[in-house]
């Protein structure tokens, strides 16, 4: 049984358990604060403990990209569970509909199609289920657009087995910002067109109030807004790179980490570690250099991946060298999560536990 950080074969996802606990608590009592609902996304951890945590510190419910995701969830007793993902086609209307007999659901629509085969299961087999309607704020991504929103939404109110409970909008462009400011004042924009169309579908007599965002970057924005109810950001809990570019965090902030090995050192600046794309990610940010920060290394970076191998480019000659242990921070901690069967959970050099990524893969 592995009781030690040193005793932790690598490559190896690591929490920093001090570090996700001061996130947990600042965004509760942010959200809090402000009377503002928290739905945390899991596509983040995947792991129905630390769901169970982020309940526990005050979260209104969870929320879910997947349906197996939620699945995975719900099996663990989760009982109020948002799946902010469109659900199409016959055999995944039936899985909601099923999981819907043991949570309570809410589902998102942004089509009559779609409402239509959801409303038409749930209303033969005696049922409702609640639902978003998504309004595109910017990503262009899913969403109708704010024009069309109060007449879909005047559709979607007849359904028989659909209860149409506000608008929702993911602010995901803010991904492609950097810095505070900027992050701040296209989240504001985002925001403040969210609600607006919450007030005109509301002005056509629906009793759907709810309005929730998504991004953890923009929540110090949305907790100011009048008329945002809800957020669903996910990211906080552990961040990463793309949290410190947006200006939302700083490498003191980021809880999860892939512990590495240094495995060669073939130059004097640069060393090869045994973490490549299967324990990391791709996933570039615009701006910023390379696929991962190396943590107490602020003038090295991951500077390319293969499978297996991560190499990391420094301007200081023999910075590292074969045997060193590093924690890589990486762009992306979602896809991360993915990559691994576990998370070591650590406090302070001691292992506390070690939890299944029980979401890992769930992506139908």
């Amino acid at each position: 049984m592995v009781t030690q950080l040193a005793e932790i074969e690598s490559p190896a996802l690591i929490v920093d358990l001090d570090v996700m606990e001061a996130n947990l608590a600042a965004m509760s009592a942010l959200t809090r604060a402000h009377g503002i609902d928290l739905w945390p996304n899991m596509k983040g951890h995947k792991i129905p403990v630390l769901a169970w945590r982020q309940l526990r510190a005050g979260a209104a419910g969870i929320t879910c990209q997947k349906l197996a995701e939620a699945e995975v969830m719900v099996d663990a007793g989760i009982a109020d569970v948002l799946v902010a993902v469109q659900v199409i086609g016959a055999s995944k209307v039936d899985r909601l509909l099923r999981l819907a007999r043991r949570a309570r659901l809410i589902t998102v629509v942004d089509s009559l199609d779609g409402a239509q085969a959801i409303s038409d299961a749930f209303a033969r087999n005696g049922q409702v289920i609640e639902a978003f309607l998504e309004v595109d704020i910017g990503y262009h991504r899913c969403g109708v657009s704010g024009a069309d929103a109060p007449g879909l939404a005047r559709k979607l109110a007849q359904l028989p087995g659909l209860k149409l409970v506000g608008v929702m909008g993911y602010e995901g462009h803010l991904y492609d910002l950097k810095g505070k400011a900027a992050v701040r004042s296209a989240a504001q924009r985002c925001y403040d067109m969210l609600v607006g169309v919450s007030a005109s579908v509301q002005g056509a007599g629906l009793e759907a109030v709810r309005v929730s965002v998504g991004a953890s970057a923009g929540v110090d924005a949305a907790v100011e807004v009048k008329g945002i109810t809800e957020v669903r950001a996910g990211s906080y809990l552990m961040n990463d790179r793309a949290q410190i570019a947006m200006g939302a965090t700083d490498t003191s902030g980021c809880a999860a980490t892939v512990l590495a090995t240094v495995i060669s050192v073939p130059e004097a600046t640069r060393a090869v570690i045994d973490a490549g794309a299967k324990a990391l990610t791709p996933t570039t940010i615009p701006g910023v250099a390379g696929y991962g920060a190396i943590a107490g290394h602020d003038d090295a970076v991951l500077e390319r991946l293969s499978d297996e191998h991560g190499m990391i480019a420094t301007t200081s000659a023999n910075r590292f060298s074969v045997g060193d242990r590093v924690h890589v921070v990486p762009n992306s901690h979602t896809v991360v999560f993915n990559q691994f069967a576990e998370a070591y959970l650590v406090r302070k050099g001691m292992v506390e536990a070690i939890l299944p990524v029980a979401a890992r893969g769930m992506m139908q």
